[in-house]
């Protein structure tokens, strides 16, 4: 059932609102409808939308909208001409235009889609009712949506005083507001007033987030924190899980790049290295690939550590965020077994717009003319050679060339697939995800694939011992065919150039001269015909082996070990190519010097990484009626390896082999390469948390870490966090305002 949504155009709904309950004051012995009779409009649109016009009405009677904006779109044009009209007359000709209806209920103008179905049932029984709605203190809820069960589109809310009118033909209605609980209301022959008490939602006030080696109840947080569920992400069709996630988190910031894997910002920019976060995933550290080719069907929750007084606790790594990932676990109940899959068509939705041959003509000419007026209007292109490009009577030397619309594919197939098996008993809980992902590009011949696998296992050997352990595997390949021309060439090379003469020959001429050296040597449509290839495979592997012990009430231990592997491989060729041959009047002409590729060239990448993280923490929590505390100790030991191995061969006597040694020797132009590296670090971490009553919030974080990429008199670093917080919806005084849920004052320090 879709929520009704409070909506106004006033720029101050609250000063209007408290105003309201003023003056009604004053004017409660005035009938409604006569105020709304002698109230008078003046307005003149036309074909303007219903929103403008609606503001307009707004501004002038100081009344209220409201509508479901699931359900009702103002963007429909309208046309009035009224002056020192009743309301409802201009109102009466607005929606006589818009196929919507309104009430008037004391100031507010309600909008409500029609419903042709109930209109095409003569032969229902309807039946006017009315009520209250109040909360379980029996304060009025204003904007409750009050919806006839079976149809949305009937359906109002309720006013400043909670009260609401509605005809329905059924027996059933469905009440609902945000942070309570959705009842259904059964319609009783011979009843019209119901009093309806709305319960609060108790699992979102018990929300709990995922934080720095822990959990905290969501109102109870004094950081900064953001996080999405796995309801957020399973209707977006995207290949990877950053794209996914992008436009759902404030304040964070995601860059989709043509080509590229997106970018994820939410600490602004850095001065050494990157700016990206750190990702723990499940408690291993992650990057950013492994995360963005997360199955997505397999991700229970995302939270985003975006101050340093919630990031702190992950020490000098955290400084641009920390992104956390909760993959799905294993639950009591028989096997579930769960597919979700599409297979779609996709089209760009932006493609680089470039000037015509014969504008790119006349601008250039504009040009010329204004750093030298005295040598005429003409001195790139005659007016006859402008023509040519427009009527496109000798495209061997005048042509238009859009390089995007003749290179790029109009459509490509994309196809993802999920299933996902889970499960268990009182002792031991399992869950299995498996998942599929190919992409095709727009450039043609290249190609992605993904395999995922996440498996977990939970057992609960005894009543103080857990233990759990857990695999996730992604192999993420790509592939090029063909040579791939470069996607600022498409704005480098103007449309004055010939792709290809109609003698078969590559072009060479641009604008009815031999084209720039630049503009040979970039030619999209011959960078596109080479004999190059390339193919790259990834291994991503995260293992983990972990245990919860609960000695006492309230005592957590636990321990974990976790392995991150990483492995990539690249092979690519690069392939000869002749000289650019010159065009002579419809005949091939001589070799164009420096336009080739006169030596072949193959290389082999492979670099190979591994992570070993052991974690040991323990947390206590006690909680009284008045007090709430939490304290959390830990650390960790982490030892990190990278290793790299480089070759290049030239030389091969045809572009058909693919084993490397079938090149020339290393020479010193072309020397092979390696590389290894290895670093630890050592930390200790810990943190408090303090809640009085529920309304009075403290946190303190710190963590020392010492690395052994520094002197060992300069290893260790100290990162400590503090922030607190005020609940004020939860203050006695607040109880009179019912139209705010849940409103918090926080402040934080933090070093990272």
């Amino acid at each position: 059932m879709k929520n009704y949504n409070l909506r106004t155009f006033g720029m101050q709904l609250v000063k209007k609102q408290l105003a309201y309950l003023l003056a009604i004051s004053l004017v409660c012995m005035i009938p409604i409808g006569a105020i709304a009779q002698t109230l008078k409009v003046s307005l003149k649109k036309k074909n303007t939308s219903m929103q403008v016009v609606l503001q307009e009405i707004e501004k002038q009677s100081g009344y209220t909208l409201f509508y479901n904006d699931n359900q009702v779109k103002l963007t429909k044009k309208v046309s009035i001409d009224v002056k020192d009209a009743p309301i409802e007359t201009a109102l009466q000709e607005i929606f006589d235009q818009s196929g919507y209806s309104y009430e008037i209920i004391e100031n507010q103008i309600v909008v409500s889609a029609n419903s042709t179905t109930t209109q095409t049932k003569q032969t229902a029984k309807k039946q006017k009712i009315s009520g209250v709605v109040t909360d379980v203190t029996g304060e009025t809820i204003i904007g409750a949506s009050v919806i006839e069960k079976g149809t949305s589109a009937n359906g109002t809310i309720t006013n400043l005083d909670g009260e609401f009118n509605l005809t329905v033909s059924g027996n059933q209605v469905q009440v609902s507001y945000i942070g309570y609980m959705p009842q259904v209301i059964t319609i009783k022959p011979g009843v019209s007033f119901y009093k309806i008490v709305m319960k609060e939602d108790s699992k979102t006030l018990d929300e709990v987030v995922v934080v720095g080696y822990g959990t905290q109840k969501k109102v109870n947080l004094t950081g900064a924190v953001a996080s999405i569920s796995s309801e957020d992400l399973k209707d977006r069709v995207q290949t990877n899980v950053l794209s996914a996630v992008q436009g759902t988190v404030p304040g964070v910031t995601i860059i989709s790049r043509p080509g590229q894997t997106p970018t994820i910002n939410f600490r602004g920019r850095g001065n050494l290295g990157d700016s990206s976060p750190l990702y723990v995933i499940d408690g291993a550290i992650a990057d950013a690939s492994f995360f963005a080719n997360l199955d997505p069907n397999s991700i229970e929750a995302i939270s985003f550590l975006k101050d340093a007084a919630s990031s702190s606790i992950y020490g000098s790594r955290a400084a641009y965020g920390v992104v956390l990932v909760t993959t799905k676990q294993g639950k009591k109940d028989k096997m579930n077994v769960s597919y979700s899959g599409y297979i779609g068509i996709k089209t760009p939705t932006y493609i680089p717009e470039v000037l015509d041959s014969w504008d790119y003509a006349t601008l250039l000419n504009e040009a010329k003319y204004n750093i030298d007026p005295s040598k005429g209007k003409n001195q790139a292109y005659s007016d006859e050679e402008i023509g040519w490009f427009m009527d496109g009577s000798n495209p061997d030397l005048y042509p238009n060339s859009k390089w995007a619309d003749m290179i790029l594919d109009k459509q490509v197939a994309t196809t993802q697939h999920s299933l996902n098996f889970s499960g268990g008993s009182d002792k031991i809980r399992y869950f299995v995800g498996l998942g599929y992902m190919f992409d095709d590009k727009f450039m043609p011949g290249q190609s992605s694939d993904r395999y995922n696998l996440n498996t977990s296992i939970t057992s609960d050997v005894t009543k103080w011992l857990t233990l759990k352990a857990g695999v996730k595997y992604i192999r993420t390949s790509s592939e090029t065919e063909h040579g791939t021309p470069w996607m600022a060439n498409f704005l480098l090379v103007p449309s004055i150039m010939v792709g290809q003469q109609s003698n078969g020959e590559w072009g060479s001429m641009a604008g009815g001269k031999q084209a720039t050296q630049t503009f040979l040597q970039n030619n999209p449509l011959r960078s596109l015909s080479k004999g190059d290839w390339s193919n790259n495979k990834v291994d991503n592997t995260i293992i983990d082996l972990g245990f919860d012990l609960k000695p006492v009430k309230g005592l957590t231990v636990s321990g974990q070990a976790v392995f991150k592997g990483y492995e990539y491989k690249n092979k690519g060729y690069t392939a000869l190519q002749e000289n650019v041959k010159a065009y002579d009047n419809g005949e091939i002409g001589n070799d164009i010097p420096g336009t080739g590729i006169y030596t072949n060239v193959m290389d082999m990448n492979w670099l190979s990484s591994n992570r070993m993280l052991y974690t040991a923490t323990a947390r206590y929590d006690w909680a009284n009626d008045d007090h709430d505390i939490s304290v959390l100790v830990g650390t960790s030991y982490e030892h990190y390896q990278y290793e790299r191995l480089y070759s290049k061969r030239k030389d091969f006597v045809t572009d058909d082999f693919q084993d490397i040694e079938a090149g020339a020797t290393v020479t010193k132009d072309l020397p092979d390469g390696e590389g290894v590296s290895e670093n630890k670090m050592l930390s200790y971490f810990g943190r408090v948390n303090y809640a009085f009553m529920g309304r009075y919030l403290l946190e303190a974080n710190i963590r020392t870490d010492a690395s052994s990429r520094f002197h060992k008199d300069n290893r260790w670093g100290v990162f400590p966090s503090f922030s607190a917080g005020w609940r004020v919806s939860e203050e006695a005084f607040m109880k009179e305002v019912s139209w705010i849920n849940n409103l918090k004052i926080r402040a934080s320090y933090g070093t990272l």
